[in-house]
């Protein structure tokens, strides 16, 4: 099976109807970019959407969405509320030749990406690449880290969803500790005073939200900037336990580190009474005789040539993480869920859209939202997707799931 470039899209497009309407080429302008790239198709949506609400209190069953889940918007732009989601179609129709399997991925404009060697600082204690991420991410490892929490002390959180977005043009930043970023250019970073700005807006000599650590007495330590004292690791990971009811908090109690993390929580804890003196580890030490630095500066930035495979992740607590290089970056909030497109399937195509942000996020119609890849079978499936009359073929509205 092999990926189809562009000229072979076009011709499908112009002589067989694959895609209606086709855009030949890439439209930019001052819009989400869609059309035709190297190797693939760029869909833009329509202007119809149902926005998820559970003002009714109604419960999300796929067998069975009841209708009072959701409200019918026809707008050129959406505001998908926090933590939300929203249904939407594209504005082309897709038919799908019957040795083609089409694989949707998100468009890194709303993705705001890094390159897959990408590193990302995670409680552990190790730095693995968001293209390694990803893959122990599909093997069902969970991952936590750090962010800057709603009262910009750092928290612990998980990080959720690390992927691959798809190819993007980037910018390299240089920090003053010699740590390079590569991200595409409206990549969000946290400014020292908690604001945020794209990378393509960044300047040298502008500081960055910093994360510092060191051991102490053979434990972790983290540097809050809100107090000017280090906090022990292993105690946010106990409080990423406690909000998440792992466990309840208990006076008197002692918690020791037992093990890695598991499926459910970060830490195996040992939860006993114990009144001895614990406070080397169990309260935050003060910086003393220490030339600690309070941000870090960009030294430089620069385009760099092509582009690149890009990789994200989501962080719905909090919408920030940090990265090992030591600085603290948006999230990818949105996140554009679509099933593959069968051989021999045709219609509008539904998109799920995803907010995993604790902020509202806006997404504008008759725009960009995600690319289509197209892979080529070697040989004509037994069944396609015409052939056993399949519920959602020819589908022509924003479709909902269907038994």
């Amino acid at each position: 099976m092999s990926i189809k470039a562009d000229r072979w899209i076009k011709r499908m497009a112009q002589e067989h109807g694959m895609i209606e309407p086709f855009v030949d080429g890439q439209v930019r302008g001052g819009v989400v970019s869609y059309g035709l790239s190297s190797y693939g198709y760029d869909i833009r949506i329509a202007d119809e959407f149902k926005i998820f609400t559970n003002v009714n209190s109604a419960i999300i069953d796929p067998k069975n969405f009841d209708p009072r889940s959701f409200v019918d918007v026809k707008a050129d732009v959406c505001i998908i509320p926090p933590n939300s989601f929203v249904l939407c179609r594209t504005i082309e129709y897709f038919r799908i030749p019957r040795n083609v399997l089409c694989v949707c991925v998100g468009k890194s404009t709303y993705a705001r990406c890094f390159s897959g060697d990408t590193r990302v600082a995670l409680v552990d204690g190790t730095n693995p690449t968001l293209a390694e991420m990803a893959k122990r991410s599909e093997q069902g490892e969970l991952f936590w880290g750090y962010s800057i929490g709603p009262n910009g002390r750092i928290i612990v959180t998980l990080l959720e969803q690390p992927r691959y977005i798809g190819r993007d043009s980037l910018l390299e930043i240089t920090l003053d500790n010699n740590q390079t970023i590569q991200c595409t250019p409206d990549h969000e970073f946290m400014r020292r005073d908690g604001t945020m700005v794209q990378a393509a807006n960044l300047r040298p000599n502008d500081s960055l939200m910093p994360l510092y650590r060191q051991l102490f007495r053979g434990y972790e330590m983290v540097y809050q900037l809100i107090n000017g004292h280090y906090f022990p690791t292993h105690r946010l990971a106990d409080e990423w336990n406690i909000r998440h009811n792992i466990y309840a908090d208990q006076a008197n109690t002692h918690r020791q580190l037992r093990q890695p993390a598991t499926s459910q929580s970060i830490y195996t804890l040992n939860d006993q009474r114990n009144q001895t003196n614990q406070q080397h580890y169990r309260q935050a030490l003060p910086i003393q005789n220490s030339q600690q630095p309070v941000n870090h500066k960009i030294t430089a930035i620069k385009e760099l040539a092509g582009t690149h495979d890009v990789y994200c992740l989501s962080v719905p607590e909090a919408g920030n993480f940090a990265l090992d290089a030591g600085v603290f970056v948006s999230n990818c909030g949105l996140i554009a869920n679509v099933t593959p497109f069968e051989p021999g399937w045709e219609g509008y195509v539904t998109i799920e859209i995803s907010n995993t942000t604790p902020l509202p996020a806006k997404i504008y119609a008759n725009e960009g939202i995600a690319q289509v890849l197209f892979f080529e079978g070697d040989e004509l499936p037994e069944v396609a997707y015409d052939d056993r009359s399949g519920k959602y073929q020819g589908q022509t509205g924003v479709t909902l799931p269907r038994i």
